[in-house]
């Protein structure tokens, strides 16, 4: 039985939008929707074993619109987080599993890879009411080491007092939540609805069987456990 719970938060939680249909939306150039691509591609790069540190986003952002011969400004680039983060779409499930598990006493971590303002990924975890279930939030941009990094998920595990042994990972990519939490003996769960997904995930479940699955492996406390 396990006593602590790190999620993933894109496409784990959150169902993430597009950054090439956000950048068009508040920048006004032919070149946005390219630019847009260029971003989002840079960062899916970033998914591969190999990479531990998490790259500053405005170089990333600065490299695209370099591409285009287009002039950045910060303030575009929050401007282009803002309108990502909040056209994405919170799953339906999220909401009643935090929950559940909270109240069972259940640790909970969130650990996300995010090449972006840590600001922005932080205010849209509160506007979706995510926040409050954590007992720690950590996000690469701040830390500085991405998954599949052992460091990340050291980190993660040091900041409630976690062991590997009593940890479990839920996410939906292979290399950087399964593999990276795997790298450090913490067991893992692959969140898929393809059928037959091929994973070295310990369990894959569905959005629809999430929540009856984590709460059989995960370790019930009496539900008047003070978490103050």
């Amino acid at each position: 039985m396990y006593d602590t719970v790190i999620f993933d938060y894109g496409n784990t939680l959150c169902e993430m939008g597009s950054l090439s249909g956000s950048l068009k939306a508040v920048l006004k150039s032919q070149y946005a929707e390219k630019i847009g691509d260029l971003i989002e591609r840079s960062i899916q790069e970033l998914y591969i074993p190999e990479q531990v540190e998490q790259p500053n986003w405005i170089d990333v952002w600065q490299k695209a619109f370099n591409e285009y011969k287009l002039e950045f400004d910060q303030s575009i680039g929050l401007k282009h987080l803002n309108h990502f983060v909040d056209s994405g779409r919170l799953y339906q499930y999220s909401i009643p599993l935090l929950e559940t598990l909270y109240d069972q006493g259940t640790k909970l971590i969130l650990l996300s890879n995010v090449t972006g303002s840590t600001e922005v990924f932080q205010r849209d975890l509160m506007n979706r009411g995510l926040a409050k279930y954590f007992d720690s939030i950590i996000w690469s941009s701040e830390i500085g080491y991405r998954k599949p990094s052992r460091q990340a998920f050291e980190i993660a595990l040091e900041s409630v007092g976690s062991l590997a042994k009593n940890s479990i990972m839920v996410g939906d990519n292979e290399i950087a939540d399964i593999r990276g939490a795997q790298l450090v003996g913490i067991s893992t769960v692959l969140i898929s609805d393809i059928k037959n997904t091929e994973s070295r995930a310990s369990h894959v479940v569905n959005q629809a069987n999430a929540l009856e699955h984590l709460i059989r492996l995960t370790h019930m406390r009496p539900s008047s456990v003070n978490r103050q």
